[in-house]
């Protein structure tokens, strides 16, 4: 099972912990939000209990000493307007004197008074403006109950339910910058990674360069001795000679070790390249010649007239022909190879698609690892050095199988301005 990477990991952590961030703040905003109407519906019934309760003690001492007492009460700013009035609708008192004598026509009011409990609720005047209505029985000395109606303004508590609903624009504000930071943070942790990553497999492949450059040398002075020694047996032995074959075999083999010795050289040198405007299609045509000479296949072209890349052509032209000559090692003596150079954007993308076997997908990760090859006397290097030589002129290198068979190697070079 494939183990997950660093930057998937710090990515699924960071959104994680913007995710419940997220959901704390909302949760707490909520919370707070229905905090503020509690408070403000309490705030207007405990106003109008207060008022209520100062109005009952105020009638204690009797209807007609009270009422001046009562109106003073009654009078406050927040009262929209207030009344007691008898059982039967009749009005006691209003602070709208016109209106004492009339009689409240309320089909719950009956109901209201058989229940016998205290109630508010938020009602609208018939200036349309928001009220809030508290009902309240007034229990007189006598003993007689009368009703009390105290309708509040509301503008006041509406004001703290209004920053409430302001508090989530701020909110949204603060999750809108806070997913921003994220975002900008996991962009900037992954380009740290990648960059970090880069230096390390360059470290790595300096490291490797030395080795095999040194190593490279020693086997290439011991092979120029024993092929030349060889060489000279050879031709002294007679062709009749047995041992002739088994000259040819060892000089064989010798060619063997001296083309893996000057790949390793090819891969572990520094490169140094002197880049130019080149013709692509020019450059494709040359390598065909050299990475497919001999073969029987089909060659089909599909390039942009006039497309022109900035590379080295001499590297450019080595990664190429390897790249037609691995092509043609899959599909065997027949096929169809198609190449085709297209500009895209600052680019020109070049293919290279075979209708050979295909890749299996476990090795196509390994594809540009030194050393790793999926062929019985391949060296690993061919793709490693054209990923080096590729990324070292700006571009970009993918092998990866193609919809219906095959294989597909995508090369993506800068365009010459």
């Amino acid at each position: 099972m494939k183990r997950p990477s660093l930057t998937g990991v710090l990515r699924a952590i960071l959104f994680l912990f913007l995710l419940l961030s997220s959901a704390a703040i909302l949760y707490a905003t909520a919370l707070n939000s229905r905090t503020a109407q509690t408070l403000a519906e309490s705030s207007l019934e405990s106003t109008a209990l207060a008022l209520s309760t100062s109005a009952e003690g105020a009638l204690r001492a009797g209807w007609n000493q009270a009422e001046g007492e009562i109106r003073n009460v009654l009078s406050d700013r927040v009262v929209a307007y207030a009344m007691i009035a008898r059982k039967d609708g009749t009005i006691l008192f209003h602070t709208n004197p016109g209106l004492a004598g009339t009689r409240i026509h309320e089909a719950e009011l009956g109901e209201w008074l058989r229940s016998g409990k205290t109630y508010g609720r938020r009602v609208t005047l018939g200036t349309g403006l928001p009220a809030y209505e508290f009902n309240y029985l007034l229990h007189g000395p006598d003993g007689k109950v009368e009703i009390l109606r105290l309708v509040l303004h509301v503008a006041q508590a509406d004001r703290i339910l209004s920053d409430a609903r302001k508090m989530w624009w701020t909110v949204g504000a603060v999750l809108f910058l806070l997913w921003g930071v994220g975002i900008a943070l996991e962009r900037v942790l992954t380009r740290h990674l990648r960059l970090q990553a880069e230096a390390d497999r360059r470290e790595h492949l300096v490291l490797i360069g030395q080795m095999t450059s040194t190593l490279a040398h020693e086997i290439r002075n011991a092979l120029g001795s024993i092929k030349g020694y060889t060489q000279w047996v050879d031709e002294k032995v007679e062709e009749a000679d047995p041992r002739k074959k088994a000259l040819a075999i060892v000089l064989q083999g010798t060619e063997r070790i001296e083309a893996l010795v000057n790949d390793l050289l090819a891969f572990s040198r520094e490169e140094n390249y002197s880049v130019e405007p080149v013709d692509i299609d020019a450059i494709l045509h040359e390598s065909v010649v050299i990475g497919a000479s001999g073969w029987t296949g089909k060659v089909e072209f599909d390039t942009a007239d006039g497309a022109c890349v900035t590379v080295d052509p001499g590297k450019l032209h080595r990664v190429l022909a390897n790249g037609i000559r691995n092509a043609i090692q899959a599909m065997g003596d027949r096929g169809n190879l198609r190449i085709s150079a297209q500009p895209e954007d600052r680019q020109v993308t070049i293919r290279i698609e075979d209708e050979g076997p295909g890749i299996p997908e476990a090795e196509l990760p390994r594809l540009f690892t030194p050393f790793f090859t999926t062929k019985v006397d391949g060296t690993g290097l061919g793709l490693a050095y054209s990923k080096k030589v590729i990324e070292g002129m700006k571009g970009e290198i993918e092998l990866t199988n193609r919809e219906g068979g095959g294989a597909v190697l995508t090369i993506r070079l800068p365009k010459a301005e």
